[in-house]
């Protein structure tokens, strides 16, 4: 009964930030502990053929989990690996697609360690350590599931087409200072936005701030760039304004909440990047106090996995004070586990 009310809370926080126009970030929170709370309700004290057959294919995928995990981990690595050298094919050799093949490898060179143990070494010490390795692994799984379901769940709430406002992202610029195609199909999403609005409501569209500094490889800055890309598009130069000195995502909200601030009190914006970058642009636009929604744009299937792993480890950064003092939890939890 605890995790039904606690269910009922939740879809009645998101319904309560909903009229109050709040961020979708915290909406999208709720919803996945809404649906959690309904899902353990359902599992707790329902002896139903329904939900018993639930039980049944939780505790069927636990043993299948235990007897395919190391084949699973292989291919994951594998997949890691393979991901990292397609991108550094596709796009150029940068240090982030290395980090991905680097993660890959270790994850490779981990799987084999136990089926070498599991199969030749049989050595007690090697067992207790994947043992607390696999600790470790359950908690950034769970996390890991977590993020990927916040991030989907951000996208499937809908944006009231009545902003002051739309802050596009700015992404590094092509060598000839063109538009790269990450950064084209953010600008493309909010022309579609802007269209949509204008269209919609029939009143005076939104203001579109193009928001990047000048790298030191670009020949200008990735404002200009964006500016000249939308006024090719049909977009009035009027209704675009440059915020061209920031180099990273919060400097994107902190310079870009100064020009909205300076141009009108109470009003209601929206910001703009890829799908896979929304969960943790909204952190750092709450960071510099800014109410805000996220739209994402389509990003190739080729890059989503980089992209949301850097995404993934990036948003645990941001947090690393409470992932921390959990990791120190598990830790002790898993070594009490395996000498006592």
């Amino acid at each position: 009964m605890l995790f039904y009310l606690l269910s009922i809370c939740s879809f009645g926080g998101i319904l309560a930030l909903r009229s109050m126009g709040k961020s979708r970030q915290f909406q999208s929170y709720l919803l996945v502990a809404a649906l959690l709370f309904l899902f353990v309700g359902m599992l707790q004290g329902n002896d139903s053929p329904q939900v018993a057959w639930i039980r049944y294919a939780v505790m069927l995928f636990r043993v299948l989990f235990g007897l395919i995990s190391p084949f699973a981990f292989l291919f994951f690595g594998l997949a890691l690996v393979f991901n990292g050298v397609l991108l550094l094919k596709k796009e150029g050799w940068a240090k982030r697609f290395g980090l991905l093949v680097a993660v890959g490898a270790f994850i490779l060179l981990m799987d084999l360690l136990f089926l070498l143990n599991y199969f030749v070494f049989h050595h007690y010490l090697i067992w207790r350590f994947m043992r607390l390795m696999g600790y470790f692994i359950i908690y950034f799984g769970v996390v890991l599931i977590l993020f990927f379901i916040a991030t989907a769940f951000y996208g499937l709430i809908p944006v009231a087409p009545d902003k002051d406002f739309v802050i596009v992202l700015g992404a590094g610029l092509l060598p000839n200072g063109g538009i790269s195609p990450l950064l084209q199909r953010r600008l493309d999403r909010a022309i579609r936005f802007f269209r949509h609005q204008t269209e919609r409501t029939q009143k005076r569209p939104c203001r579109l701030i193009v928001s990047g500094g000048q790298g030191i490889d670009e020949p200008f800055s990735e404002a200009y760039a964006m500016k000249r890309y939308l006024i090719e598009k049909g977009v009035p130069e009027e209704l675009i304004l440059e915020e061209d000195k920031s180099v990273n995502t919060y400097q994107n909200f902190l310079y870009s909440k100064g020009i909205m601030d300076a141009y009108k009190e109470n009003y209601k914006c929206l910001f703009i990047t890829n799908n896979f970058h929304v969960v943790r642009s909204s952190l750092y636009a709450h960071r510099v106090g800014l109410e805000t929604d996220g739209l994402g744009a389509w990003t190739p299937l080729y890059f989503l996995p980089y992209a949301f792993l850097r995404e993934f480890i990036a948003v645990v950064f941001m947090q690393i004070k409470g992932h921390t003092l959990l990791l120190a939890f598990v830790l002790v939890f898993g070594l009490w586990r395996i000498y006592f």
